[in-house]
């Protein structure tokens, strides 16, 4: 009877050993991959001078957010360039607000291309 109560116990504490361990393998590998697919970019503004749009963005394999932070007295539009599996291309664009810092999610991955336009339109 004994036993009962202390097996469950000694598997229990092998079960959350094997689960603390393998979470921190996974997340050494995923910092090294992240790191890697961070990208950034920055745009002169037009007012005030000497002031600058800058965005960076990750390489999801579903999504991408692209993190902005515009010191512009005015609004910047983002574009960014996909290509299907098909080859087929697509973009998607947002406006980055004026003096403003935010970020925008797409539901789609791994841009090839992202362009800071000078206007403040898609």
């Amino acid at each position: 009877m004994k036993y009962r109560t202390i097996v469950p116990v000694l598997l229990g504490a092998g079960l959350t050993a094997a689960m603390v361990s393998a979470p921190a393998v996974a997340s050494a590998s995923t910092t090294g991959v992240s790191a890697k697919a961070t990208h950034h970019k920055s745009a002169a503004c037009k007012t005030p001078r000497g002031q600058r749009i800058n965005i960076s963005w990750g390489d999801g394999n579903v999504s991408t957010t692209v993190y902005y932070n515009n010191h512009c007295n005015q609004k910047r539009a983002i574009e960014l360039d996909f290509r299907r599996s098909n080859g087929t291309y697509f973009n998607k664009c947002f406006v980055a607000p004026a003096r403003k810092k935010g970020h925008k999610k797409i539901q789609n991955s791994m841009p090839y291309k992202v362009t800071i336009l000078p206007g403040g339109s898609c």
